[in-house]
């Protein structure tokens, strides 16, 4: 039986069907590892041994009448930053090249109470920091379309691994763009899901052990190549950690019963300027989603909504959530820092833009954090009436398609827009409305041509309406084609 690429929802059915068994699954994606993650290096540790007896159970269990959950048996891969019980977890840190998890981060023991099988885990930056997958335990990861560009970060291992199917779905987080980014690079699909519906327990950065509180802005989700793994990913993991009035479903595509689905796109912003191939398949897939009957198409954000407030907000955000755990001395150096980079704008821009207000956000006063949140729950009331009145909002995710890898000081990096140096942090805008105001976020990889990098589109709900822009996306597919795999690899 060849599974080779298969949707992980296909590979269960032949499960059922008792056309394939567990351990013939892990002797082809371990095989698929052994072939191609020299040069990918996208699966970073792996555990067969404990595989085969979990397969060799799994297998027992099915053939006498047991099944423990809908992913009984399915072996896939999970982003290294998360705790999977034996096995380390040093989010490429090497003050935690010994850090061996004594437990399952929560969404991890969720996939395996569904009955999953951990195959290994898949690289990421340096404490998960970056829009790239490099770091000094582990090296760089490379990506399958081609291996002298990123796969993006930080869920860039588990994009690179999926793109080159080393496993049929991917676990990963998302801060603001790491799950996004890489599944625009590398051509797979992926969701970030709403504020408060996966818990980020057992993930590191996060919370120390025992702490019962959930971070701010950071969410978590799967990445596959379809949609309909997307659902079946998140509605084996829904568990939210807040008070939901309407659970959404994840069974079926409601989507598909409505009259019409009102889209709104916002793909331009002041002084954020796209890639023209970007921005020519976006102008095309909207071409074509305007003429599906029972889609109306809107273009551009309302003119009170400025992406560089948003900027802001959440550079303001982000950096109070890294102080909430300093201490006094790291409090005054990050307000020296604010104030450095503040006087060295007078002369230079080499620092990226808005890291003063980061930093000087991880020494907030009472007063500062209390306006910080108004403006949030200013801009939150906007969006939320806009999501009401639209069913998704279509942004881009970066403003380029998979870059070079870049190694030197951030400071030095800089994004080639058609033919304009760029500023690295460019890769925030895109991905900040979703972080900030905690909105479910799926990415479609779009049609290409045969010389193209893949490209995505990001697709964005209402809190908590997460199936809406599965849905969305699944729809789509007929557009698109769906997941392309890259040459060479098949």
């Amino acid at each position: 039986m060849n599974v080779a690429y298969l949707a992980a929802s296909d590979v269960i059915r032949l499960l059922e069907q008792g056309d394939v068994t567990s351990r013939q699954l892990l002797d082809y994606y371990y095989g698929r590892m052994d072939l191609v993650n020299e040069q990918l290096n996208a699966v970073v540790q792996q555990q067969r041994e404990t595989a085969y007896a979990q397969a060799d159970q799994a297998d027992r269990d099915r053939k006498e009448g047991r099944k423990h959950g809908p992913l009984h048996g399915l072996p896939l891969t999970v982003k290294e930053s998360f705790d999977v019980s034996g096995m380390l977890t040093t989010s490429g840190a090497p003050h935690l090249k010994h850090n061996i998890a004594a437990g399952h981060a929560v969404t991890v023991q969720r996939l395996i109470q569904a009955g999953a099988i951990i195959l290994g885990k898949t690289n990421v930056p340096t404490m998960t920091s970056d829009w790239q997958t490099y770091n000094d335990l582990y090296g760089t990861t490379n990506n399958p379309w081609d291996i002298s560009l990123t796969p993006g970060g930080s869920s860039g291992g588990s994009a690179a691994a999926l793109a080159a199917d080393c496993t049929p779905v991917e676990f990963g987080s998302d801060l603001i763009g790491c799950l996004r980014i890489p599944a625009h690079y590398t051509g797979v699909y992926a969701h970030r899901c709403s504020l408060g519906m996966l818990s980020l327990r057992g993930h590191v950065p996060g919370n120390p052990p025992g702490d019962p509180s959930e971070p701010d802005l950071s969410a978590a989700g799967p990445l596959a190549r379809s949609a309909r793994d997307l659902r079946l990913m998140m509605d084996v993991l829904y568990d939210p950690w807040v008070d939901v009035s309407v659970a959404p479903d994840f069974r079926k595509n409601t989507l598909k019963e409505q009259a019409k689905i009102r889209v709104l796109t916002w793909f331009e912003a002041p002084g954020h300027q796209l890639d023209e191939r970007i921005k020519r398949r976006y102008a095309d897939f909207t071409e074509a989603l305007s003429g599906m009957e029972g889609v109306e198409v809107h273009h551009g954000m309302p003119p009170e909504i400025r992406m560089d407030d948003l900027f802001e907000l959440a550079m303001k955000l982000s950096g109070r959530l890294v102080g909430t755990s300093f201490n006094s001395r790291q409090r005054l150096t990050a307000s020296l820092a604010s104030l450095g980079l503040r006087a060295s704008r007078l002369v230079t821009k080499a620092f990226p833009e808005g890291l003063d207000e980061y930093y000087r956000a991880m020494n907030q006063s009472e007063g500062e954090q209390a306006e910080t949140d108004r403006l949030r729950q200013h801009y939150n009331g906007m969006i939320s009436s806009l999501l009401q009145e639209y069913d998704v909002l279509l942004l881009p995710i970066s403003p380029v398609l998979a870059i070079p890898h870049m190694q030197q000081a951030v400071h030095r990096r800089a994004l080639d827009v058609n033919g304009q140096a760029t500023g690295y942090n460019e890769h925030l805008i895109w991905n900040i409305p979703a972080t900030v105001f905690g909105l479910p976020a799926t990415i479609l990889p779009l049609n290409r041509a045969s010389d193209e990098l893949p490209c995505g589109i990001q697709i964005v709900s209402g809190h908590f309406k997460d199936h809406i822009s599965i849905d969305f996306a699944e729809i789509c597919e007929s557009l698109t084609g769906g997941f392309q795999i890259p040459p060479g690899y098949s």
